[in-house]
């Protein structure tokens, strides 16, 4: 199975990592090629790939380059980009894509899926989601912190070979995944969690756990997570009603969280509320839903994007990959 990795960040370097680490035993021929740039990719190219993870370290020498080759077809593409940059990943992949080529994303938010699709025919996606906790530590090394696992899905909820295949190869290499018979319905309740957690921990320069320590700041993620159920909820997507509660009860079981728009504010770089709280926003104000909390954790962060965009531009993916946590 050829394997391309679109954003060898923290997301994608390990997941990556991970398959091209047990990709040439016999446990199953992967090839996995990943796409970075700058010193990240230097220093990939010099001393290979390290990842620090809570399951056992590793030093891997993989195939990382700045531009995918023309020629070069894939089984499966991976993309783990920043939602603002998915336009631009789509566009760098464009001659990477064959008639039996499947295509994940490991974006947060709702809607990758439907742009991707747009790009290449909804027929060569599958839905997805990662839950890790990683971020880069310096060029070449990445820290896994917490969780580690995918879930994967047929769009329309059908089961298929593909599905199958992929499960398969990410089981040989030892990542959790399962197969999911609603990943829509997965894919929000990710989203639960994500606009949960981003935005506040990004606000208060906090860690998960410490948000959920204070009960007042813990009622303001309880409430944006329950209003993103109410959304789900009237957009057809069937959540249940307590999934809030179990959703913070989970999370106080987890490893260290530092949330990726946490990571992106220390960072310096524009964080990803448009695909978070914003969706939820815009598709309260469409559905007449009442989101108070996400307008206002939304209005927060977008007042911060705004300075930080005055002295930047999002650079194109062929430039920029993900280099913080997935949650």
């Amino acid at each position: 199975m050829k394997i391309l990795i679109v954003g060898a960040g923290a997301v994608g370097g390990y997941f990556g990592g991970m398959l091209a680490k047990s990709g040439g035993n016999s446990t199953g021929s992967l090839d996995v090629t990943f796409l970075a740039r700058g010193e990240h990719l230097k220093a990939i190219q010099e001393k290979g790939l390290y990842i620090k993870s809570i399951n056992g370290d590793f030093n891997i020498k993989i195939k990382a380059v700045e531009i995918p080759d023309n020629n070069e077809k894939y089984d499966l593409i991976i993309i783990a980009v920043k939602s603002y940059d998915l336009h631009d990943a789509c566009n760098t992949i464009i001659n990477s894509v064959n008639n039996n080529t499947v295509i994940m994303s490991l974006l947060n938010g709702v809607d990758s899926e439907e742009i991707i699709g747009n790009f290449f025919g909804t027929d060569k996606v599958i839905g997805s989601v990662a839950f890790i906790g990683s971020q880069i530590l310096e060029p070449g090394l990445i820290s896994h912190t917490a969780s580690g696992m995918i879930t994967i899905g047929e769009l329309n909820g059908t089961k298929s070979k593909r599905c199958e295949e992929i499960l398969n190869a990410f089981e040989r290499v030892k990542i959790p995944i399962k197969l999911s018979e609603n990943i829509q319905k997965d894919i929000w309740a990710k989203m639960v969690w994500n606009t949960g957690f981003n935005a506040i921990t990004a606000l208060t320069g906090s860690l998960v756990s410490d948000v959920l320590s204070i009960p007042e700041s813990r009622k303001i993620a309880e409430m944006a997570m329950k209003e993103t159920v109410e959304v789900a909820n009237k957009k057809g997507i069937r959540l249940s009603d307590d999934l809030a509660e179990k959703t913070i009860s989970k999370t106080l079981k987890a490893g260290a969280i530092k949330t990726s728009m946490l990571q992106d504010r220390e960072n310096g770089k524009i964080m990803e509320i448009d695909s978070l709280n914003g969706a939820i926003v815009r598709l309260g104000h469409k559905m007449n839903v009442s989101i108070p909390v996400n307008e206002t954790l939304y209005g927060a962060i977008k007042v911060i994007n705004k300075r930080l965009f005055s002295s930047q531009t999002p650079t194109p993916i062929c430039c920029s990959f993900n280099t913080t946590t997935n949650w």
